[in-house]
């Protein structure tokens, strides 16, 4: 875990002083105001935390006040603290501490503020001449005990403007006021407390003075308000409070956290009636602006973000960049832009002061091999707001660490030139991940319980407050403990929804979870999310790809309808692990390309306690003798698979483990095989596990059941993915990093002759024709290829790339759980396939012979790994027009080098396939079929270097990558199609070149199908 030195080094750098400030919230017992004062033991200036009180009563008080902050520890400082409303643990709250060496005082840090959040404005003309007054508010004085806002106190507000009000001098004003004196309400107030536990009550805001009139318009779950007042002279404020003196205003708790990120922001013309657009990292086309075509007056920029905007739609026309927050009235771009851009990044510097060449570094986990700028290099990093930079002094993501919130020169600090590995994370992109589960029979309100759900609980960050929600259909409860075991807090669904909740303020450590149900023996499935803290198994259990099997049994003459073969994963070559069963394949040869094994942590697999036959083939016949057995598993386990046997005694009951209930989720079973026709004595019925969704993984493992019948889904489990501790398997940021880690190998033909290429080498050879990439050179034919550019680069002789992009899915311009990685390669040229001119019977065509259809120049080739909660959960095989889906430990798609999946590109035509072999793949009405050919020829590993990029809108790629930009067709144009073949089928003996990646439907973030 993090060293808690290591962020005492230099406050200004690292937020470090409010982040200590936060470890000392928590004390041995609640002092009141007459106590005295706790022993300090700390040395004169020094910043070490109070004890962190983590067994204590659920009905234990917490620090109200600042007051008693400094009750516990005098030498305590300004700064952030976590507070508890009326004392409740449950109830924590951000709070300010100021004048900690004299009288306490709370304040509400606001999280909003610039150019149109929190604050009051007195505007200049008609009977009162001058500037127009703002003062805006960074913090307001807030009574902890009774919830009121001191409006009068501007201790933390800046100020600028100076109004002649009946010639007194006005140069500023209390919150939440709005005032003129020009017979209209232009004046303006905001109160903006998102990011804070509190919202504003309804109804409070009355216009008074001469002439009076204003609006208050509530939004974001009344933590807003917009204020309009004015008359002659006039102002909107709390009913009766004196617009120059101030008064209270009155707040409520809401919770302990908001859905709050520090975001750029776009105001429309104060003519408008639209409302301000906040913005997340991304484009931005006309469509998106729900502040309006050329609305845009002002833009609200955070530290360290980038907001560009374009004159035109499609990031077309004269741009501007922001920086910081700017008024854009009496500038060329006011209300002039149609699309914008908003980016943020961290950056980090092999030099002192923020020199030298960069890296720029997105979301996720960055090791040693992704830092460009070298290992033990970083001197100075660049932190946009909003965004959390952990720093590890070793590679893995181990050693020790520091957590960067803003900019940091790392001079004098222990990682300065010593960072080995690097996890961002940005205002939407925490390291926070998502578990699931299930409950078979749960044990209720009893946090032991062993049929209840426990979770180990790892938090890294600096204190703050972190949340836990617990989802399920039946009365989910939710604990939450200490190392020990101890109690801190537990909730249930208090709305009597389907979501208990915990937010808790944490210091960096070990914790625990219970996912438990109000009632005993309640059964389902849940999922438990944090925003900031990593979860995990108690206990490791780690999976891996077996890809060597022993054969065990096939039906060979046994006359049954339909075939069966059995294999055993072979052990040999991963000492330690073990086998979770047999697998079943409903052919005798080929034997299956994989399935996962396992290891474990204690006493997580067990074998099973027994054996039970099911089935012989006594009376079939065939070549082999074989029974198969069902294990019967110890109590609190369950096996997934089932064992055969050659002969009829009873096997090894060390062939195969069982696992820990809590460990594996409901899964659905699958027909292989039955024994019908084969003249048994006794009839079995065969099946398979399939995880039910993403949350399953795949094993493959057969189950057997006596007779003819139908699976039952109470005997068909999977592992549960989100329990297993492989790091692939841990729900992080997919990222490049990510991207380079489940890259695949491309085996091609042997007898390959077009081979791949770079999109720069085929570019230097064509030029555009009426909307296609056409050759320089004539092909010399519909079927010729005389240009010899077209046989491509050979990857072992020349580096050809393969392009990677990533896609964050979205459902209705809206954010997803999903992540695809999309692996394309492209070729040159691509051989059509030998057409039966006639018709085709048995072995031989008869009629004119064959001729060559779907030649064509230019061709994309693609494989796709979608992640779900930052999990692996299928791979997809674009083949032609179609494709192959696989779920992640499909026994059909061999894995290697962790999870990267192994594909068979075809001879000349390139379609993607998990085996070597030939692949019939279109049916023609003739007879004959369309066939690829595959074989383990040339390795070509996609993580070789390859060119990788986010998703962006067409036409705004630049420099290297700028022939993404091309909307042509990758190819000549389509000829040879004055034919009877041709008009029949629509193909012709050179196709035209095919659409361009970025113009393929899939390439886009809104296109969730998985093709």
């Amino acid at each position: 875990m993090k060293n808690p030195s290591l962020t005492l080094e230099r406050a200004p750098a690292l937020l470090v002083t409010s982040a200590l400030l936060l470890l000392g919230c928590q004390a041995a017992e609640f002092p009141t105001d007459t106590q005295a004062p706790a022993q300090d033991t700390s040395g004169p200036g020094e910043l070490s935390p109070l004890p962190v009180v983590l067994q204590q009563g659920l009905g234990g008080l917490r620090e109200r006040t600042c007051r008693e902050i400094k009750n516990a520890r005098p030498t305590a400082d300004d700064g952030e603290y976590a507070l508890h409303l009326m004392g409740d643990a449950a109830r924590p709250w951000r709070a300010y501490c100021h004048d900690m060496a004299g009288t306490p005082r709370e304040y509400l840090t606001l999280q909003e503020t610039g150019l149109s959040s929190n604050f009051s404005q007195y505007t200049a003309g008609g009977a009162m001449p001058g500037t127009t007054v703002r003062t805006s508010y960074l913090r307001l004085r807030i009574d902890p005990v009774t919830l009121r806002i001191d409006t009068s106190d501007r201790t933390f507000t800046r100020t600028e403007g100076t109004v002649w009000h009946g010639g007194t001098p006005i140069t500023a004003l209390p919150f939440a006021t709005a005032m003129s004196c020009d017979w209209g309400d232009t004046g303006r107030a905001n109160i903006d407390l998102r990011g804070t536990s509190f919202k504003v009550p309804a109804d409070l805001f009355v216009p008074a003075g001469y002439a009076a009139w204003g609006s208050a318009a509530y939004s974001y779950m009344d933590q807003v308000v917009s204020l309009k007042g004015g008359g002659y002279c006039g102002w909107n404020a709390v009913s009766g409070v004196d617009p120059f003196v101030g008064g209270s205003l009155p707040v409520f708790y809401v919770a302990p956290t908001t859905n709050w990120v520090p975001s750029p922001r776009v105001q429309p013309a104060s003519h408008l009636s639209t409302l301000p657009q906040t913005l997340r990292a991304g484009w931005y086309d006309t469509p998106e602006l729900s502040v309006g075509d050329d609305a845009i007056s002002s833009v609200h920029v955070p530290r360290g973000w980038k907001l560009t905007l374009h004159e035109h739609g499609g990031f077309q026309g004269a741009s501007r960049e922001y920086t910081a927050d700017t008024h854009l009235t009496g500038t060329d771009f006011d209300q002039r832009a149609s699309s914008l851009r908003v980016e943020a990044a961290v950056r980090v510097y092999p030099e002192r002061g923020f020199q030298g060449r960069p890296q720029v570094l997105t979301p996720g986990y960055h090791d040693l091999a992704q830092l460009t700028v070298g290992n033990d290099t970083i001197r100075s990093v660049q932190v946009p707001e909003g965004f959390h930079v952990t720093l590890y002094g070793d590679s893995g993501f181990s050693g020790p660490t520091m957590v960067l919130t803003q900019d940091t020169d790392l001079a004098g600090l222990t990682l300065d030139a010593r960072t080995s590995s690097i996890l961002v994370e940005s205002p939407t992109l925490r390291q926070g991940n998502t578990v699931h589960g299930h409950w078979l029979y749960s044990g209720g309100q009893y946090r032991t319980s062993a049929d209840n759900r426990r979770f180990i609980v790892e938090y890294a960050g600096v204190p703050d407050i972190v949340t836990f929600e617990l989802e399920a259909n039946v009365d989910p409860y939710l604990y939450l403990l200490d190392a020990q075991g101890n109690v801190l807090t537990e909730v249930n669904n208090r709305d009597g929804g389907t979501t208990a909740r915990i937010s808790y303020f944490l210091t960096a450590g070990t914790y625990q979870l219970v996912a438990a149900t109000t009632l005993v023996g309640r059964t389902g499935d849940f999922t438990l999310r944090s925003d900031k803290a990593r979860m995990r198994a108690p206990s490791r259990l780690w999976v891996k790809a077996a890809t060597e099997f022993d054969w065990i049994y096939d039906d060979n003459e046994t006359g049954a309808d339909t075939d069966i073969s059995v294999w055993r994963p072979r052990l040999s070559s991963h000492p330690g692990y073990h086998s979770l069963g047999d697998i079943a394949m409903s052919h005798h040869d080929p034997g299956p390309a994989m399935t996962f094994v396992v290891s474990a942590e204690g006493d997580l697999l067990a074998p099973p306690t027994d054996l039970v036959a099911v089935w012989n083939n006594q009376g079939a016949g065939g070549s082999h003798d074989v029974a198969f057995w069902r294990p019967i598993p110890p109590a609190g386990y369950t096996c997934l698979g089932a064992l055969a046997n050659r002969g009829y005694t009873q096997p090894d009951r060390n062939l195969m483990r069982c696992v820990r209930t809590e460990y594996v989720l409901p899964a659905t079973p699958s027909w292989i095989w039955s024994s019908h026709g084969s003249g048994a004595w006794s009839d079995v019925s065969v099946f398979q596990t399939n995880a039910s969704d993403h949350r399953g993984l795949t094993t493959s493992n057969m189950q057997v059941l006596a007779g003819l019948v139908a699976a039952e889904d109470t005997r068909a489990w999977a592992l549960n993915k989100s329990m297993l501790a492989n790091p692939e398997l841990r729900g992080v940021i997919v990222n490049e990093t990510t991207a380079l880690q489940f890259a695949p190998r491309i085996w091609l033909h042997e007898d390959e002759y077009y081979w791949p290429s770079s999109a720069e080498f085929f570019l230097g050879f064509v030029h555009e024709e009426e909307g296609h990439l056409t050759t320089n050179v004539s092909l010399g034919c519909p079927s010729c290829t005389n240009p010899p550019f077209l046989n491509g680069q050979r990857p072992d002789q020349t580096h050809v790339p393969v392009y990677i992009q990533l896609v964050d899915r979205t459902e209705w311009g809206m954010p997803t759980n999903v992540t695809d990685i999309i692996y394309w390669t492209f070729y040159p040229y691509n051989a059509g396939k030998n057409v039966c001119i006639g018709v085709y019977i048995g072995i031989a065509c008869f009629g004119f012979g064959y001729s060559t259809f779907g030649n064509h120049v230019g061709d994309w080739e693609h494989i796709t790994l979608r992640f779900i909660d930052g999990r692996p959960a299928q791979v997809y095989m674009a083949q032609h027009a179609h494709g192959a889906r696989f779920e992640l430990g499909d026994k059909r798609l061999a894995l290697f080098d962790g999870f990267r999946p192994e594909a068979y590109a075809a001879k000349g035509s390139h379609g993607h396939y998990p085996d070597a072999g030939r692949h019939a793949y279109q049916a023609l009405p003739n007879g004959d079929d369309l066939v690829d050919d595959t074989s383990r020829g040339l390795a070509w590993n996609a993580w070789d270097r390859p060119v990788i990029f986010r998703w962006q809108p067409r036409g705004t790629f630049a420099g290297a990558l700028s022939w993404l930009n091309i909307s042509h067709k990758w190819g000549n144009e389509k000829d040879g199609c004055d034919n009877v073949i041709s008009e029949a089928t629509d193909e012709c003996i050179l196709n035209g070149g095919p659409t361009p990646p970025m113009w393929k439907s899939l390439s886009q973030p809104g296109f969730m199908t998985l093709e």
